[in-house]
């Protein structure tokens, strides 16, 4: 996604997560997070967090909140605090075949970690999401 999505896409993603029984958003595939993903993501999620404030968004990444986010793209790349701040869930880390695990729940593989973005970045380290 190397430009922002157009309106009409927009649109249609908000009339889909027009219904009661959505509870939110979830960005994965290809990478979120690399920087020309980053642009064309957060016109959406200015809408979305706009007319539903309610919902949650959750961003799945292969980068890792401490090393690669927080130190290279936060104070790097202008886009990044701002879709940060729309966040509420972040899984984080590449997924690793061999650390597979089919009854973890909302992540692939061991390694990986489920992140509670707004205290996270108030702490400005990990702090895992509790459910």
């Amino acid at each position: 996604m190397e430009k922002s999505l157009h309106g009409e896409e927009i649109n249609q993603i908000l009339k889909e997560l027009d219904h009661p029984y959505v509870s939110g958003l979830s960005l994965l595939g290809g990478e979120p997070l690399e920087h020309s993903n980053q642009q064309g993501l957060l016109p959406l999620l200015r809408k979305v967090k706009e007319k539903f404030p309610q919902k949650n968004i959750w961003c799945y990444t292969g980068y890792t909140f401490d090393k690669d986010i927080m130190e290279k793209m936060y104070d790097n790349w202008e886009e990044t605090p701002e879709l940060l701040s729309y966040l509420d869930v972040l899984v984080d880390g590449e997924f690793e075949e061999e650390k597979k695990d089919i009854k973890l729940r909302f992540k692939g593989s061991s390694n990986q970690r489920i992140l509670d973005v707004k205290k996270s970045l108030q702490k400005k380290k990990a702090v895992l999401f509790e459910f």
